[in-house]
């Protein structure tokens, strides 16, 4: 009788067990989702555009012409300034050869000019048409270009007073952040 209660017990278990199996495979449903997609290659390239650099007629002679480095991104130069009026102005295109849009992360960053040589000393990047670089101002990819102006100026209607006693160097600076727009 034992063995029989037994194998009874095992039995409803496992009907219990088969009935379970069947109840879940009954009430439970599995959803797929199938696709494809591409994504093509993209490059940041984001430069001076070689061969683009051209000084403004009128522009004292540079003891060092403006040459961009091998990298694209650095420009350098020498120059003097004699006397009130002297001025040095090139210009030059920044371009996106990249595969991404890009713009300017902030206003572009100038520096090397004191306090005191801003009274007689001017320094401008400003675009070729004379407007200011702005955050946001973008540049496509593919080879769109965006043509800058660097200019340096001893001013010319300047006091006496204001000029300076010894000569001075001046190591100027222009950063330009592009980023991904």
């Amino acid at each position: 009788m034992k063995k029989r209660k037994k194998s009874i017990s095992v039995l409803v278990l496992l009907l219990l067990l088969l009935g379970v199996t069947v109840g879940y495979a009954a009430l439970s449903s599995t959803l797929n989702i199938t696709g494809t997609s591409t994504i093509n290659s993209a490059s940041w390239n984001v430069r001076f555009k070689a061969d683009s650099i051209a000084t403004t007629t009128g522009s004292v002679t540079p003891t060092t012409a403006p040459t961009i480095a091998a990298d694209n991104l650095n420009i350098s130069y020498a120059i003097t300034l004699n006397q009130p009026g002297d001025f040095f102005e090139f210009t030059v295109d920044v371009e996106n050869a990249g595969g991404i849009d890009a713009k300017l992360g902030a206003v572009p960053t100038i520096s090397g000019v004191s306090s005191t040589q801003a009274n007689y000393v001017n320094y401008t990047v400003t675009y070729a048409d004379n407007t200011a670089p702005a955050v946001n101002d973008s540049l496509a990819h593919g080879g769109a270009t965006k043509k800058y102006k660097v200019r340096v100026e001893f001013k010319r209607d300047i006091d006496a007073s204001q000029l300076p006693e010894e000569p001075e160097t001046l190591n100027l600076t222009c950063s330009m952040n592009y980023v991904q727009a």
